[in-house]
């Protein structure tokens, strides 16, 4: 392959997972069935995977858009353990995220992708996009670098019964991953959940106020601000 050639073999791949994993609109509702196609065909699928990737198509295509769109806030955005914001999962709050973030952007743009909307770099299917338009090794190589990240959270959507595991069981299956790798599925198993209404309530209490220089700070939470539409990046031309 040429050095600086899209991956034309991967890239539709990712871009189709990118897609089934952005949220539910009436664009993806339109297209869901080719997105389908398109990786169904990927000879790394098996049945099983092909199965998996059916339920998940057939719900988006079938269902209502705002029961897919409300499980998609209750499956992605209540949950840190299964966040697709990927330095979620590297970083939690330090301060080392947004370093992480500027390399990230700084990447993108190299590689003349624009952000044109209001997600952060690492949200996941952004990256998809990104790796889209790499050469296929280098894709790969970036790739590689979320592999244990994309594990966990599909072992985790795998044990609490969504759908949305699907398209990570496919991406898995692409970078030839294990997707249910048998340590992760038994964390997954004995786990506590972070979405409940108790774990949320524990998340959300607020830390009491404790005044005297013998007393430890705590620092106030911050709600994080959630677009109703969340468009992929763009080739910048």
């Amino acid at each position: 392959m040429t050095v600086g050639t899209p991956a034309q073999d991967l890239a539709p791949a990712l871009k189709a997972v990118a897609l089934l994993l952005g949220y539910p609109d009436t664009a993806l509702r339109a297209h869901v069935r080719e997105l389908e196609g398109v990786l169904a065909a990927r000879p790394e699928l098996d049945a099983d995977d092909r199965r998996a990737l059916a339920d998940c198509v057939a719900w988006l295509a079938d269902s209502d858009l705002l029961e897919t769109q409300a499980a998609f806030v209750e499956t992605f955005d209540r949950s840190k353990k299964v966040s697709l914001y990927l330095f979620e999962h590297v970083y939690g709050e330090s301060r080392d995220r947004g370093p992480a973030m500027i390399e990230l952007s700084n990447a993108y743009r190299e590689h003349g992708l624009a952000i044109d909307c209001r997600e952060l770099p690492d949200y996941l299917p952004m990256f998809l996009e990104f790796t889209a338009l790499l050469p296929e090794s280098e894709a790969r190589a970036w790739l590689a670098d979320t592999g244990h990240i994309l594990q966990r959270i599909h072992v985790r959507l795998a044990e609490r019964g969504s759908r949305h595991a699907a398209p990570f069981r496919v991406l898995l299956r692409l970078l030839d991953v294990d997707p249910m790798p048998e340590a992760l599925t038994r964390m997954a198993s004995e786990e506590q959940r972070d979405d409940t209404p108790a774990a949320l309530d524990r998340v959300w209490q607020e830390a009491p106020v404790t005044f005297g220089p013998d007393e430890p700070q705590t620092d106030c939470g911050a709600t994080r601000q959630y677009p109703t539409e969340r468009p992929a990046a763009r080739p910048d031309h």
